[in-house]
C-alpha cells in the first residue's frame, strides 16, 4: 500500500480503529495514510540526512578510536568499548520500542539523541580510559534509540517490496564517508600538532545538526496525526515497565557483561583465567543466561523476544544469518586497521583505505540487491547467493591476511565478503520484516536489534580474547629475544622503532592471531549457510496492512467499550443482506 492511500477496511470508518478500548496500533503513532507526498518526504529527507550525519561520525570514530586508547595506553582495551556499547543497545531496544508505542516516537527519539550528543562531549573532554568509557555508555544508549527508532520508522512506513531500497539508503551514505573520513584521519590524530579532541568537537556539531533536521519533521507529523483524531493513551510508569519487562533486559545486561568482558580483561587480571574474579564473573553470567531463558519461557507474558519470532522459520533463519554475519564482522576487523599498519608499514589514513573495499562493496550490493529485490520479487535467492559466496570470501581472507601477500589480494577478498554480505544482509533484514504482521514489524526489529547488538559484542569479544590471551602466546613463540610485552600488545606504535628481525617476529605473531580469527569466522560462516534453507518464500506483493486491518476489525467485533457511532457501521455489515 502507497503511503498516500487510506486502507478500505470492510467498509468501516477509520475512527473505529483508533477509539477501540486499549488498543495502541503501531501504524497509528505515526499514520502516513494521512499525509501527503511532500510531507513524507519531508520526513524521509531528515531521515536521510541524519543517516549522512550518523555515518560519517561512525566512520570518523572507528578510524580514530586505536589512537585514541593508544594514548590512554589501553590499545588492547579496543573491545571493551564497542562492548560495553551493544551490551546497552540489547537492553534498551524493547525500551525505546516500547515507551516509542506509548509517548510517541517524537518525544522518544528526542531523548535517545540528547543522550547521543551528550555521550560525545563527554568522551571528547575525557582525562582517563574510564571517563571514554563512561560517554560511550551515554553514546550507547543515545545510538541505541536513534538507531532502533529510525529503522521502525522505515518500515513504518513503507512497502514490503520497496523497504530493502530504504533500508540500504539508510546504510549507503557510509560509501562516501568511508573516503572523506579516512582523509580527515592523520590530520585529526598524528600530524604534528593535531588534537584528537577535535574530533569531537567536530562530531558534537553534526550530531546537533542531523538530530534538528529529523526531529523537526518528526514532531510536526506527529503532532499533524494526533490532530487529526488518533490519540496515545497514557499509562502508569509500572505498566510500562511491565510491558517493557524490565526483569528480562536486566538479566540480558548482566548475562552479557559477565561473559563478554572476562574475554577481554581476563589477561589484565593476575593469574588470567584463573584468577577467581574472572571465574566468577564468567560462571555468573552463565548462570544469568540459565535465569533469563527460564524467565522469559515460564514468567513473563510480555517476553523481550517472543517465541512466535523463533518459531516463524523465515524469521529463524534470517535471524540467525543477521546474527552470525555481525559476529563475523565485529571479529574480522576488531584489530585490522593495527594490523595493516603494523605488517605493511603504513599510517592509519593508507590503512583504513586498504581495509575499505569490504565496506563499500557492502553499502553497494545492498542497494543493488534491493533494487533487484524490487525489479523480480523475490529475496531467498539473494540470501543463499549471498551467504555461500561470503563464507567463500572468508575463506579467501585467511590467506590474503598473511603479512607478504599482495595488496590486491587483500582488497579484492575482502570485496567479495563484502559484495555477499551486503547482499545476504539486506535481503535478510526485509525476510523477517515481511514474515510478521505490520503489528509486529516493531517487535521483529526490536528483535534483529538485540541479536545485533549481542553479535558485535560478542565477536569483538572474541577478537579482544584472540588479541589478549592468544597473541602474548605467539609473541613467546616467535620473538627470539628480550621484549615487552605489554608494549607489544597495547601500544603497537612502538613496533616500528624495533631492530628489523624482531619487528618480523612480532608481524608474525600477529599474523597468527589474524588467521585464527578468520579461522573462527569460516566455521560460522558454514553454520550460518545450512541455516538459511528453513526460510520459506515472501510474497513482496503481499500488502501487510492488509491483515492487520482484517483483524483490528475482529477486535472491534469482540469489544463492548466504544464512543460515537461507528460501531452501528459494523453492526451494518455484520447483517445478512436482504
Amino acid at each position: 500500500m502507497s503511503h498516500s492511500q487510506q486502507p478500505d477496511v470492510t467498509g468501516a470508518p477509520a475512527q473505529v480503529f483508533t477509539q477501540v478500548s486499549n488498543a495502541i496500533p503501531i501504524s497509528k503513532v505515526l499514520d502516513p495514510s494521512r499525509w501527503t507526498r511532500k510531507q513524507y518526504m519531508f520526513l524521509i529527507a531528515g531521515v536521510l540526512i541524519q543517516a549522512f550525519v550518523y555515518s560519517f561520525e561512525v566512520n570518523l570514530m572507528y578510524n580514530c578510536l586505536p589512537h585514541i586508547t593508544a594514548i590512554f595506553n589501553a590499545t588492547s582495551l579496543t573491545a571493551v568499548l564497542p562492548t560495553i556499547l551493544q551490551i546497552i543497545s540489547a537492553a534498551l531496544v524493547p525500551f525505546y520500542t516500547k515507551v516509542s508505542d506509548v509517548f510517541g516516537r517524537a518525544q522518544s527519539l528526542t531523548i535517545a539523541m540528547v543522550f547521543y550528543v551528550v555521550g560525545y562531549i563527554i568522551q571528547g573532554t575525557s582525562k582517563s580510559f574510564l571517563q571514554l568509557a563512561l560517554g560511550q555508555i551515554s553514546y550507547g544508549i543515545g545510538s541505541t534509540g536513534m538507531l532502533t527508532l529510525t529503522q521502525v520508522l522505515i518500515a513504518d512506513t513503507t512497502s514490503l517490496l520497496n523497504r530493502g531500497i530504504v533500508f540500504s539508503l539508510w546504510d549507503l551514505p557510509s560509501a562516501m564517508n568511508i573516503f572523506t573520513t579516512s582523509l580527515l584521519t592523520d590530520p585529526l590524530t598524528i600530524y604534528p600538532g593535531a588534537d584528537w579532541r577535535n574530533v569531537y568537537i567536530i562530531i558534537s556539531v553534526l550530531s546537533v545538526v542531523g538530530a534538528i533536521a529529523v526531529l523537526v519533521p518528526l514532531w510536526y507529523l506527529q503532532k499533524k496525526t494526533q490532530n487529526q483524531g488518533t490519540v496515545i493513551e497514557r499509562r502508569s510508569i509500572a505498566w510500562l515497565l511491565h510491558e517493557f519487562d524490565a526483569i528480562g533486559a536486566l538479566l540480558i545486561t548482566l548475562s552479557m557483561s559477565l561473559t563478554l568482558l572476562p574475554m577481554i580483561l581476563a589477561r589484565s587480571f593476575e593469574g588470567n583465567w584463573a584468577n577467581p574474579k574472572i571465574l566468577g564473573m564468567f560462571c555468573t553470567g552463565m548462570v544469568c543466561y540459565g535465569l533469563l531463558i527460564f524467565w522469559e519461557v515460564k514468567y513473563t507474558n510480555r517476553p523481550i523476544m517472543p517465541m512466535r519470532i523463533w518459531t516463524n522459520r523465515t524469521c529463524f533463519g534470517g535471524l540467525v544469518v543477521m546474527f552470525f554475519m555481525t559476529v563475523m564482522a565485529s571479529m574480522n576487523w576488531q584489530y585490522y586497521t593495527v594490523y595493516l599498519m603494523i605488517s605493511r608499514n603504513l599510517s592509519f589514513g593508507d590503512a583504513l583505505l586498504l581495509e575499505r573495499g569490504y565496506q563499500v562493496a557492502y553499502l553497494a550490493f545492498q542497494t543493488i540487491t534491493g533494487l533487484l529485490m524490487k525489479r523480480f520479487k523475490i529475496l531467498r535467492p539473494f540470501i543463499w547467493v549471498g551467504i555461500v559466496v561470503h563464507t567463500i570470501g572468508i575463506g579467501l581472507m585467511i590467506p590474503a591476511r598473511a603479512p607478504d601477500s599482495h595488496d590486491a589480494f587483500v582488497v579484492i577478498s575482502q570485496t567479495i565478503v563484502g559484495a555477499a554480505g551486503g547482499m545476504a544482509n539486506i535481503a535478510a533484514s526485509v525476510a523477517v520484516t515481511g514474515a510478521v504482521e505490520r503489528k509486529d514489524i516493531a517487535v521483529v526489529i526490536g528483535v534483529t536489534q538485540i541479536l545485533g547488538s549481542f553479535g558485535s559484542a560478542f565477536g569483538g569479544a572474541i577478537a579482544g580474547g584472540v588479541w589478549t590471551q592468544y597473541l602474548p602466546t605467539r609473541l613467546a613463540k616467535h620473538v627470539t629475544g628480550p621484549y615487552d610485552e605489554d608494549a607489544m600488545v597495547n601500544s603497537p606504535y612502538t613496533i616500528p622503532e624495533l631492530d628489523p628481525v624482531t619487528r618480523g617476529q612480532v608481524i608474525e605473531a600477529y599474523s597468527d592471531s589474524q588467521r585464527l580469527m578468520s579461522i573462527m569466522s569460516l566455521s560460522l560462516a558454514v553454520f550460518a549457510c545450512l541455516c538459511t534453507f528453513l526460510m520459506k518464500h515472501i510474497d513482496l506483493t503481499k500488502d501487510q496492512d492488509d491483515e492487520e486491518h482484517s483483524e483490528e476489525v475482529v477486535v472491534a467485533e469482540g469489544k463492548e467499550e466504544y464512543s460515537e457511532a461507528p460501531i452501528d457501521a459494523i453492526e451494518e455489515k455484520k447483517r445478512p443482506a436482504a
